[in-house]
């Protein structure tokens, strides 16, 4: 490697985030307001519900096993995250390394395959694991406060927050690593798969899914003290496995929480060697294979699959225009393996949260105070995935038509007939998604069948709202230049779909909360669910024509 070749590649991203800063606060100071207010706003609601629960638990009839509870959690909260990061991480490097336009370019420039890997894997890191840093500073303040309020005489807080991050930190860049070297593995894959090898994948996912289901099922229960322990947290003890990252930095977070520094220290140094390790592993790989798999993928297309053309098959059920334009996207979609990587990771998690509900979801059956409050976090969390799925997957779709927008305006429809497409395309699959999905957890958490169909409701206006919302700040705020879905997820406009988002579902539930907890009260009849279902449409219908408006007048506008 050149000696300046790399220190090159880091002043580029250097100068890149620098001009974003200043693009921020210098030239459009009110879009940098409004994030930092954004940011702000969150902060402070996550950090009062997590500090609320926390405290919650600390009362005299949880005090006995808070800890074992809390520790629990973590893990499962770090063990989610590890393949969270790991596999975006993997697809923005794999995207930069092989698939963006400026890909070919960097090979063709006299860059060592090391610098051109340390430059995606160092890009790729940021844009996958900002957010989740951004995030989890709430959640280890809620931790700090929550620790000293228990336990004054642990030292001080900042100590203990400053530990607390580093260990988050050093997970995070284990995470990246492993994405770096995925990235350079699905480079190898993709070839095979273009030569008919689908089965690997769909039999890769099969015994994923058999061995999740497998390990989940025979699980040892280990003795606590407690009933509650034993049904709730004796079940999460999968993500406490001693020799994965997640189990290490749910330790370093602790220890570091603690106070014990000489622990702290030691997962400290097995998350940064770790991924020092994996790092050189993805530094060697990329030496002796990127420029080959660079040429086998973008060089040497199959003379089969370009000579066989399969007719299109059109979209039942809908008008002739929008079939076509949604099996447009549809092709489109499955001609982009990073998409459809993230699509598969996206249901495996949902199919993992579903295995998880018959091991933490009966709290109800020790205290009927958690019956409403476990269907309401049910409702929230569906929620938060169906918002994650239309961020993800809706929000880009009309910043990616970008070099095909002459295209679309040479076609024999209005292009306002374009974003309804893409609404109905979204709602196709979004929409029996949440509302299967509803139905599905619902009747694992043994809920009567009333409060199931008005949640399966709850979920349906929220996919309309959802897609609504994405595909109006998706035409608003669109980027008719950038072709990586997820640095458009990531960037200024993702992260305000995320946050109109989070709005619209905070709205949806106060109308799904109010016949719950209002169940019982005196002067509280039946009439409830009609108040709620009235503030559930009415909500749903404003929130729907005022995007889906903005998407058709400014897609228009832009085009």
């Amino acid at each position: 490697m050149a000696p300046g070749t790399l220190g090159a590649v880091w002043w580029r991203l250097w100068r890149a985030g620098r001009n974003s800063l200043r693009h921020l606060v210098v030239e459009q100071p009110i879009r940098g307001i409004s994030v930092a207010v954004v940011l702000a706003v969150v902060w402070l609601m996550l950090g009062a519900l997590f500090l609320g629960v926390l405290l919650y638990l600390g009362e005299d009839q949880y005090a006995s096993f808070k800890r074992s509870l809390v520790e629990s959690l973590l893990s499962l909260f770090f063990f989610t995250l590890f393949f969270l990061v790991s596999i975006s991480d993997m697809v923005l490097v794999w995207g930069a390394l092989f698939r963006s336009r400026a890909a070919a370019f960097h090979a063709q420039l006299p860059f060592g395959e090391r610098a051109l890997f340390w430059s995606a894997a160092t890009e790729g890191g940021l844009w996958s694991s900002w957010a989740v840093l951004v995030l989890a500073c709430p959640l280890i303040g809620a931790l700090v406060v929550d620790r000293q309020h228990l336990h004054p005489a642990l030292g001080d807080g900042l100590l203990m927050a400053a530990g607390a991050a580093a260990a988050l930190l050093a997970f995070v860049i284990c995470c990246v690593a492993v994405g770096g070297v995925g990235a350079l593995l699905l480079a190898r894959l993709i070839p095979l798969l273009r030569r008919g090898l689908k089965g690997i994948v769909a039999l890769a996912g099969l015994a994923l899914a058999i061995g999740a289901v497998v390990a989940l099922g025979t699980l040892e229960r280990r003795g606590e003290p407690t009933l509650l322990v034993s049904e709730i947290v004796g079940h999460l003890r999968f993500a406490e496995n001693p020799y994965l990252p997640p189990w290490w930095a749910e330790q370093g977070l602790s220890a570091a929480l603690d106070g014990r520094w000489t622990e702290w220290s030691y997962y400290l140094g097995l998350l940064l060697s770790t991924a020092a390790t994996v790092a050189l592993v993805g530094e060697w790989l990329a030496g002796r294979r990127l420029r080959l798999d660079l040429d086998a993928l973008t060089g040497r297309p199959e003379a089969r699959s370009a000579a066989r053309s399969r007719p299109w098959r059109l979209l039942p059920l809908l008008p002739a225009d929008l079939a076509l334009l949604a099996a447009k996207d549809l092709r489109l979609f499955l001609r982009e393996p990073a998409q459809v990587l993230q699509f598969t990771m996206f249901f495996s998690i949902l199919g993992f949260y579903l295995l998880m509900l018959p091991r933490i979801g009966k709290t109800f059956l020790f205290d009927e105070w958690w019956r409403p409050a476990v269907s309401l976090l049910n409702l929230t969390a569906v929620a938060m995935a169906l918002a994650t799925f239309t961020g993800r997957f809706v929000y880009p779709l009309l910043s990616l038509e970008g070099r095909r927008l002459w295209v679309l305006a040479l076609a024999p429809w209005p292009r306002a007939r374009v974003v309804t497409a893409k609404f109905v395309f979204a709602l196709l699959v979004g929409l029996p998604a949440g509302v299967m999905l509803v139905v599905l957890s619902g009747t694992m958490l043994e809920l009567r069948p009333v409060v199931v169909l008005y949640q399966a409701l709850t979920i349906a206006c929220m996919a309309v709202g959802f897609t609504a919302g994405a595909l109006g700040l998706g035409a608003r705020l669109a980027d008719y230049t950038e072709d990586n879905p997820a640095k458009l997820v990531a960037g200024y406009g993702g992260t305000i779909n995320l946050m109109s988002s989070l709005a619209f579902t905070g709205l949806l539930l106060c109308g799904a909360a109010f016949p719950l907890l209002s169940e019982g009260r005196p002067g509280f009849g039946p009439w409830r669910w009609g108040v709620g279902l009235a503030w559930t449409l009415g909500i749903t219908t404003v929130w729907t024509r005022i995007f889906m408006g903005m998407a058709w007048r400014w897609f228009g506008r832009l085009g």
